[in-house]
């Protein structure tokens, strides 16, 4: 089945069928490499400033950096993905040198798997609503980067333990 992965995933999410439908993709991370483990860079903590125009603020920002071949990942940038990013662009890119290790509450790795859960967009809707009104912006294929929710759920694979990480609504 062709499945509507966001295009900065496409090679590296696996899709869970069982739990995959119309409008939920999910399933996990697997680098190019074939290693489902990484140290996971972020600004989760990231303060907003209430005199800034969100445009003006880092949006939230996940990188994966495998653990075998050490090849980084984008995961999700709220800058430029989901329907905020892509169609409103709410915020801006957090450079790289803004994140920090993510860090298992449990026993203090940096080492997890990383598990999806994306909702879909409509594809007519985004048509009638992004395509028609900008043709010179959008086409119809872009509706898979302008998904309405992301959820993030990352493993320790020292402690196996499982920490529903993010879970953020963009639409």
């Amino acid at each position: 089945m062709n499945y509507p992965i966001p295009t900065h995933l496409k090679s590296i999410f696996r899709v869970n069928e069982n739990n995959t439908d119309t409008s939920i993709l999910s399933g996990s991370i697997i680098c190019n490499c074939g290693c489902e483990y990484f140290s996971i860079l972020h600004n989760e903590n990231r303060q907003y400033d209430e005199t800034l125009d969100y445009s003006e603020q880092d949006g939230l920002k996940v990188v994966a950096v495998c653990n075998n071949c050490h090849k980084k990942h984008l995961i999700f940038d709220e800058a430029t993905q989901g329907y905020n990013g892509l169609v409103c662009g709410d915020f801006k890119t957090a450079p790289d040198n803004r994140l920090t290790d993510f860090i298992c509450h449990k026993c203090g790795s940096t080492i997890f798997s990383i598990s999806l859960d994306i909702e879909i967009e409509d594809k007519e809707q985004f048509i009638e609503e992004c395509v028609n009104e900008y043709p010179d912006r959008f086409s119809p294929d872009d509706y898979v980067d302008s998904f309405d929710w992301i959820t993030i759920n990352v493993r320790c694979q020292k402690c196996s333990e499982k920490i529903e990480w993010i879970s953020l609504e963009l639409s």
